[in-house]
């Protein structure tokens, strides 16, 4: 699993989120997002995950930030939009810059915001250059998650702030349905592994980070979790035959298989959400 099959996985799965995850929303947004009992779709869901690391990191007005891993570029124009914060997206795929550039110009964001084609494990910017590094279910894609945090912390002002949302394994699988459930869930979504709380906590601390929080926010993302697994079982058997016909790659297939088994491994509570906020 390398950066190429990473970044060709993102290219050819996003037009298919794009159509169940934000038609109609102006959040750009390729993740679970939070709920409370004030949210009513999915689209404050996603905003509500901006607000909220927003806060914990306290970006203000002009506050430099790193989006680790900006997709299309909608953390990052949210932040230039409705904080003002200076913001550099970065990403390995070619298609999500380009399009992160065309939503930042649409927005009136462009003297706010700047997109990179980087790799957040080698991002080749100075020391000490952010305030804060904000990344949204990027870091799972790192086979050794304590080396962006290495990197994070390398470019991270003194005092600088990280805040993280992602998935996390909360207990190992005890049985063949729950490995086999893993195991389609990190092949369909890349990912290399996925850490336990206390194991990313550990890592955070080990290359400096100090302050750490820690917000165990699985229950806050259980409607995304059964909206994802609804949806894609009604969609598997239309997809199934576009594949055989080869008007989709067989990606698709591995990808929506990942997406229908995920809501089960959290409701067996194999599968966890959280956000960490640590200082350099």
């Amino acid at each position: 699993m390398n950066k190429a099959s990473i970044a060709k996985w993102y290219d050819e799965t996003s037009p298919f989120y794009r159509y169940i995850w934000y038609l109609n929303s102006q959040s750009y947004a390729l993740h679970y997002g939070l709920w409370d009992r004030n949210t009513k779709n999915l689209h404050e869901a996603l905003l509500n995950t901006n607000e909220f690391m927003s806060r914990q990191a306290g970006i203000k007005k002009g506050t430099e930030v790193l989006d680790a891993g900006c997709g299309i570029g909608g953390s990052s124009i949210w932040l230039a939009k409705n904080i003002q914060a200076k913001v550099t997206g970065i990403s390995i795929s070619s298609k999500q810059i380009e399009k992160a550039n065309e939503l930042a110009e649409k927005y009136g964001v462009s003297t706010l915001v700047t997109f990179y084609l980087k790799d957040y494990l080698h991002t080749e910017f100075k020391d000490n250059t952010f305030d804060v590094v904000w990344a949204i279910e990027s870091v799972c894609h790192a086979k050794k998650k304590e080396a962006f945090l290495a990197e994070a912390y390398r470019i991270l002002k003194k005092g600088g702030k990280i805040i993280i949302s992602d998935g996390f394994l909360k207990r190992k699988p005890i049985n063949k349905r729950e490995k086999q459930l893993t195991l389609d869930f990190y092949r369909g979504m890349l990912l290399p592994n996925l850490s336990s709380f206390s194991e990313f906590e550990n890592k955070m601390k080990s290359v400096g980070f100090i302050k750490l929080k820690k917000f165990d926010k699985t229950k806050n993302i259980l409607p995304s979790s059964r909206r994802m697994n609804r949806i894609t079982k009604i969609l598997y058997p239309f997809l199934s035959i576009a594949v055989k016909i080869s008007l989709l790659p067989s990606l698709f297939l591995i990808n929506c298989k990942a997406a229908i088994v995920q809501y089960e491994g959290v409701k067996r509570g194999l599968f966890g959400y959280g956000i960490f906020y640590a200082e350099k």
